[in-house]
């Protein structure tokens, strides 16, 4: 009876995951015209913030579980590249313009801190503290700098369009803005209930919370950005998904692992993170030749899907 209940609650969380996506992709394209902002940005800024990726760590933390908390952080970051951008590729083979190359490069950079302290062993809160900055500053430059780089390729035809233009988005723009968090919050609530479900699917089968938090909880945790790889793919909307991709990379090594960090020391037993940890790293690295490339094809998106098979496989059985 319980598993029953345990699936449910994963099935309804499935479902608002879907109409999440659904709405967000909807809402984001029209929002990033009217804001002059690029839809990579959008991407990176709101897709990448993962209220209960971050809320699962924290409270690992506050346990004294720091195995699950940067096992679910490495974990979910492997399946969002590995398994949504796999998914999304196979669906629809992406092309991507040069713009995301500097995005992608950009979170590689800023992701070479919380690496090299997790290879150390250690997060103390210090260190925490300023992962969270450096994710502050990140999304600011990230903001800016596209803003600024529209304003300058920008011009407009004629000052009565513009006046007419202005007014139009001044009467869209919080219907827009609505229909964009309302996915969010449809994303977040769903991927919420997949946790929970999972969690207590886990208990009820006695299965071994190790791999459990290096596969069921990071692909519940992950399965927001998997749905949005499939929406993605059926309105080509490969830029917001790569975006995000990038934002939720980011976003959990710097916040998720920053947050957790300070509401406790974060302790990294290589035995059960090294192994993650590595394929994260090889996963990041070969997205990030696709990107300067330009394009990912189907081929490419089935050995992603093959690749996150073998993470799962190597973890279970290491």
């Amino acid at each position: 009876m319980m598993v029953t209940i345990d699936l449910a609650l994963m099935a309804l969380g499935t479902v608002l995951l879907l109409y999440g996506a659904d709405w967000f992709l909807d809402g984001v394209r029209d929002l990033s015209r009217l804001l002059r902002i690029s839809a990579l940005v959008l991407g990176v800024i709101l897709v990448g913030l993962e209220p209960e990726e971050m809320l699962t760590a924290a409270i690992a933390s506050a346990r004294g579980s720091s195995a699950l908390a940067i096992n679910n952080v490495v974990g979910v970051n492997v399946t969002i590249i590995t398994c949504a951008l796999g998914v999304s590729a196979l669906l629809h083979p992406i092309s991507l313009d040069k713009a995301v190359r500097r995005q992608a490069l950009l979170a590689t950079l800023i992701s070479v801190l919380p690496i090299a302290l997790l290879f150390s062993g250690m997060v103390s809160r210090l260190a925490g503290l300023c992962l969270l900055v450096l994710f502050a500053l990140y999304t600011f430059l990230l903001w800016r700098h596209d803003r600024s780089a529209i304003a300058h390729t920008t011009e407009l035809d004629d000052d009565d369009d513009e006046a007419e233009e202005s007014a139009a988005s001044n009467s869209r723009r919080w219907q827009l803005l609505a229909l964009t968090l309302l996915g969010l919050i449809a994303l977040s609530a769903g991927g919420y209930m997949l946790v929970e479900g999972a969690e207590r699917l886990v208990s009820a089968t006695a299965l071994r919370e190790g791999v459990v938090g290096a596969t069921l909880v990071s692909l519940a945790t992950g399965a927001e950005m998997i749905a949005l790889a499939v929406k993605a793919a059926r309105k080509q909307q490969s830029e917001v998904l790569v975006g995000g991709i990038l934002g939720s990379f980011s976003y959990n090594l710097l916040v998720t692992l920053g947050l957790a960090a300070i509401v406790h020391p974060l302790t990294v037993d290589p035995q059960q993170t090294l192994l993650p940890l590595i394929i994260m790293i090889i996963s990041h690295l070969v997205q990030l030749l696709l990107v300067w490339r330009g394009s990912i094809s189907r081929v490419m998106g089935g050995l992603f899907m093959l690749a996150y098979v073998v993470y799962l496989a190597l973890v279970v059985l290491h």
